[in-house]
């Protein structure tokens, strides 16, 4: 009678098998599979072995759906619905320990009847809590006894879980067998846990698929326990505690971090509280061999899961809590090397206790919330990771408004040995904020955070660093008040770092009041900090590609870029090849530091202990402010030592060195000085108990100190001291023009007094460069506004001699012009320049006297005159509009023209020097009036259909330019130039010779042009509270040939052309095209 009630009851279709004796009297079925719909709970007490085929289903709403309380395995490919479920309720309980095993190829759900709101603070962002009810779970094995089987979760399977203190898994027993999980779980609910496996595992545990945790102090992975084989993590995880991890508007932010629900804190994503013999991979997707020898080995990385299964991990926590947490509060931990089967085709040479070869990330996204991704130890008991810590993959923490710190050792941890071969990466942002009341915009930033990528903190132990080539332990912070740390021990346990790619620490700048402007970066970037250290830190840097072939220079070079700061212990940095750029603080101790194939090496170094200093192949270069106590300098053959002397301590050695200093011959010497000096200055480079320079050339290091300066190197009578004699060149040495020296001393004036500027004009070492700075202080000088203006009259003229025709019939007729140009004067006695720019005139005019006439003329001109050193968004512009009026003449074959005008003239400039030191920008606008005029006469010659036509012609043009000042630069870039009058009269001889059998005719000439008067008004110029100085524009007088062409077509009605012409003056050359039309009506 009970079994058909149950029957009845559910709609089960039941498969048995058979039947046997259990205890005295009792019967239990072996297999039942289930493939409708039922709304009953079942037990495999009752079941057997159970089946939930892909046609059936299971759907409760409390209690437990499935419950294993017998010797019995549970297939589900059929989904189990717990919609809407009250709390305690369990899709499948594992009640005490069993035998069996449970394959879930189908969909768990477990959850509320609950949607979130957007009711505390209108910000249009859901918010928290993110479920309702309590203690629900997936999957849940109870008791102690071990549940003895293998767990399954495909692929194929999605579990979801709403509720505080819920699980998606959770096994309280241990596992006697084999765990993977490959399917989909989301959990919604404070206090849980996706996966929870808590007292261990005898066979692998093998992690993947996808998991989405929300809610405070949620996880997506527990282990505890012991942890017999290997344990694989290679899913896509997420985790928060947060409403919402996108970036929001400074308004929907600011209700967002006044709202406590939408802040919670999520726990570490993953957290591995135990034993783990085989150690922790965070796995990849593994590139499959497909030889013939290997296409059949289905696990070539040797993990004991199928290669084709496998993925790339990415892990990633948004909050405070690590991404990964290594650590025990009840418990030392260890973590044994990761065991690699006899499949492995190559497998790595160090078996690590902690492999990622994933992708790790802490995400803090809100200010003050410090991000991390990986977190070892700092729980009160230790953490022992064999064979050290290997990252193959991406290990990155970022901050906003936060710290962020990518791999802490906290106390307890230890390990022997880091290698990494990818990239581990801290990242801190500053965050700023803006809010407007009444039209005032008010900006708030949060900084003063750290971006650090490695951290080992006292109490941990990490003896060994080994950057492989491609890998990179990089920190990088965005922030005028941030900090930035690659490496930082503090627990005085590091005694190796070696480097064959990457260790970087950098700070770029923010604009943090919202002026537009980046603000000063107040720290700098920090490399390798062991201020703490007492044991001695040795620091290799090795290129392992030196060598100048095409498959060596195909590899970068290894680097070091940031400051590295040592302890009192003995330390030692040597770097064969490559670069090291940052300062070095040596602290105490007795240290050395060496270059050998071609390294080199450039920042300030100090320090209160000694060095042994060997440059054996590569380049030093000590920025101003080093000091050291040697104990020996050798400069080899191939090397070059550069320092920056101090202007203000002259007598103050850089190098004191208690032993000798010996310059190999062929070993170079470069000097430089950290601000201008005017009077000659003897600096006091080195002292030692003997100094050999070698064949160093001592009596001129031109080529080899800024070029502005002359030095010479000498020793005194014992060699026991090195000095260098600097002064300033004289105009010859410099080769400086004449307007360049009339400005040398206000122009350095002011250079001294902006260290951007001075840095900038001190590392040029030749003329080329020294121009290209320099110049950047002189107005514009060379004539460029005359000149190009003076191109509107002369094409006017030009236009007036072309016009042929006087109309007999009492009416007038219009004319128009298009002329553009290019003037170029070449560097020389001036900068020099070049100005493209067009004129566009046109006129109206009337017949008077039967074979002449009288019009008026409006004429625009602007050019555009770029000097020989200008930079980007240096910029000028010049305009002349002109009104004026024209006579011109034709009896027979003479053809005879005057005019004259006045204009209005504006111009603009910007002027800039931009460099990696400084950036300056100065504009200004003035304006200015012209006059001009004009004649000319020509006479025509027919031969046929042959014309030979002799012209000339006469231009003046006059140029008065208003004084002005500009603003934007600074008191040491701004000039204030005085005005200037200017002018230029040319005159012309041309002969053309034109053919005119066709409606087109075609023309060219040949001549000669004579600039008969010319002057270019002396710039005047002066800093703010500098003696001004003069700029000659140069002497623009003299002549040269003009040539040119033109195409025309001409009727009694109307005129079109295009022409053509080349004009070389000796001071500057003038291209030119034109287009010219004529039309009655």
């Amino acid at each position: 009678m009970r079994k058909n009630k149950l029957l009845t009851a559910t709609a089960l279709t039941l498969t048995m098998g058979v039947i046997a004796a259990v205890g005295a009297g009792s019967q239990a079925f072996a297999a039942t599979t289930i493939s409708t719909a039922t709304t009953a709970p079942v037990k495999t007490s009752v079941t057997g072995d159970l089946t939930v085929d892909s046609a059936g289903s299971i759907a409760v709403t409390s209690g437990n759906a499935i419950t294993v309380d017998s010797d019995n395995s549970v297939t589900l490919n059929g989904k189990v619905d717990m919609l809407k479920s009250t709390d305690g309720s369990t899709g499948v309980l594992i009640s005490g320990g069993h035998t069996g095993n449970l394959t879930v190829a189908a969909n768990i759900t477990v959850t509320d009847d609950y949607t979130e709101t957007d009711t505390k603070n209108a910000d249009g962002i859901l918010d928290g809590p993110f479920s309702d009810g309590k203690t629900r779970y997936g999957i849940h094995s109870t008791g102690t006894t071990p549940f003895i089987g293998n767990v399954a979760i495909a692929s194929t399977s999605t579990i979801a879980v709403d509720g505080d203190n819920s699980y998606g898994i959770r096994f309280e027993n241990r596992v006697q067998g084999n765990v993977s999980m490959a399917g989909t779980i989301t959990l919604n609910g404070n206090n849980s846990t996706a996966v929870s496996l808590e007292n261990g595992a005898s066979g692998n545990v093998y992690l993947s698929g996808a998991i989405n945790a929300r809610g405070q102090n949620s996880k997506a992975v527990n282990l505890t326990g012991n942890f017999d084989g290997n344990v694989v993590i290679d899913g896509t995880y997420t985790g928060t505690g947060y409403a919402t991890v996108n970036s929001l508007t400074s308004d929907a932010l600011t209700k967002v971090l006044a709202t406590p629900e939408d802040m919670y804190q999520a726990g570490p994503l993953i957290t591995v509280g135990g034993n783990l013999a085989h150690g922790l991979l965070i796995g990849s997707a593994v590139t499959i061999d497909t030889s013939d020898a290997n296409k059949n080995n289905t696990d070539q990385d040797g993990d004991g899961n199928p290669d084709s299964t496998q993925k790339t991990a990415t892990l990633t926590n948004y909050g405070a809590a690590p991404a990964l947490l290594v650590g025990s509060a009840s418990q030392d931990i260890t973590l044994g090397g990761v065991v690699y089967g006899s499949t492995a085709l190559s497998p790595p040479a160090i078996n690590y206790g902690l492999l990622i070869r994933g992708n790790v990330s802490g995400v803090g996204v809100y200010q003050n919330i410090d991000s991390v991704a990986i977190q070892l130890g700092g729980l009160g008991h230790a953490v022992n990771i064999a064979n050290g810590i290997g990252i193959k993959g991406v290990v990155t923490s970022t901050g906003f408004g936060g710290n962020g710190t990518a791999l802490s050792l906290q106390s307890g941890a230890s390990t022997p040995l880091l290698d990494v071969s990818s990239t581990l990466r801290g990242v801190s942002n500053s965050a700023t904020t803006s809010t407007t009341t009444n039209g005032t915009t008010t900006y708030s930033t949060v900084g003063n955070k750290t971006a650090l990528a490695l951290g080992i903190q006292s109490g941990a132990s990490l003896p060994a660093i080994n950057v492989a080539v491609g890998g990179t332990i990089a920190a990088s912070a965005t922030g005028s008040t941030q900090n930035a740390i690659a490496i930082q021990d503090q627990s005085n346990t590091l005694t190796t770092i070696t480097n064959k790619n990457i260790i970087s620490a950098t700070i770029t700048a923010s604009d943090d009041n919202g002026d537009g402007v980046a603000d000063t970066i107040v720290n700098r970037g920090i490399a390798i900090d062991t201020r703490t250290n007492s044991v001695g830190l040795t620091i290799t840097q090795v290129d392992t590609a030196p060598t100048d072939s095409a498959a060596d220079l195909a590899i970068p070079a290894p680097y070091i870029l940031g400051d590295i700061l040592l302890g009192s212990g003995n330390d030692s940095i040597s770097s064969s090849g490559g670069l090291i750029s940052g300062n070095i603080d040596f602290g105490g101790g007795a240290n050395s530091f060496t270059l050998t194939d071609k390294a080199s090496y450039i920042g300030k170094m100090t320090g209160s202990g000694t060095v042994a200093m060997d440059i054996a192949s590569g380049n030093l270069a000590l920025y101003s402010g080093s000091q050291l106590n040697l104990t020996n300098l050798h400069v080899g053959a191939t090397s070059t030592l550069s320092l920056t002397l101090d202007t203000a301590h002259p007598t103050t050695p850089i190098f004191t060195n208690s032993g000798t200093a010996i310059f190999d011959d062929g070993a170079a010497v470069n000097l430089a000085l950290n601000n201008l000096i005017v009077t000659p200055t003897v600096f006091t480079v080195m002292t030692a108990s003997n100094i050999s320079l070698g064949n160093l050339a001592t009596t001129s290091l031109d080529g080899k100190i800024p070029y502005l300066y002359h030095a010479d190197l000498a020793t005194n009578a014992g060699k026991t001291e090195l000095y260098a004699n600097f002064r300033l060149k004289n105009q010859q040495e410099a080769q400086l023009s004449d307007n360049q020296y009339s400005a040398l001393a206000p122009v350095l004036s002011v250079v001294g007094k902006d260290s951007g500027a001075t840095a900038s004009l001190m590392v040029q070492l030749t003329k080329a460069g020294f121009d290209q700075i320099y110049n950047q202080y002189l107005p514009d000088y060379s004539g460029e506004n005359l000149l190009a203006l003076a191109q509107g009259p002369s094409a006017l003229n030009r236009t007036l001699g072309s016009l042929t025709l006087v109309p007999d019939n009492n009416q007038g007729q219009w004319w128009f012009q298009e002329h553009g140009y290019q003037v170029q004067r070449d560097y020389g006695e001036t900068a020099g320049f070049k100005a493209t720019g067009f004129n566009f005139a046109g006129g109206r005019e009337r017949e008077v006297y039967g074979n002449q006439m009288l019009g008026l003329y409006l004429s625009y001109n602007s050019s555009s005159p770029l000097d020989t050193f200008a930079i980007a968004k240096e910029d000028m512009v010049n305009s002349d509009l002109t009104l004026g009026g024209y006579w011109r003449l034709r009896t027979g074959a003479l053809k005879s023209w005057a005019q004259a005008g006045a204009g209005y003239t504006s111009f603009e400039t910007t002027r800039n020097i931009l460099t990696s030191t400084v950036n300056h920008i100065a504009t200004a606008k003035w304006n200015g009036y012209s006059y001009s005029a004009g004649l000319g006469a020509s006479y025509d010659f027919k031969a046929g259909y042959f014309g030979v036509t002799p012209q000339i012609m006469a231009s003046y043009y006059g140029l008065k330019e208003n004084a002005h000042t500009e603003t934007g630069g600074g008191d040491y870039f701004d000039l204030t130039v005085g005005k200037r009058d200017s002018h230029l009269l040319t005159s012309s001889a041309l002969l053309n010779v034109s053919y005119s059998r066709f409606f087109v005719k075609p023309e060219v000439w040949v001549g000669y042009k004579q600039n008969v008067s010319a002057q270019i008004a002396d710039t005047v110029s002066n800093f703010k509270g500098v003696t001004p100085f003069t700029l000659n524009g140069g002497n623009i007088e003299g002549g040269g040939p003009v040539a040119g062409f033109r195409i025309s077509a001409d009727n009694q009605y109307s005129y079109f052309s295009l022409e053509g012409e080349y004009e070389k003056q000796d001071a500057y050359t003038n291209y030119s095209v034109s287009l010219r039309t004529r039309f009655q009506f």
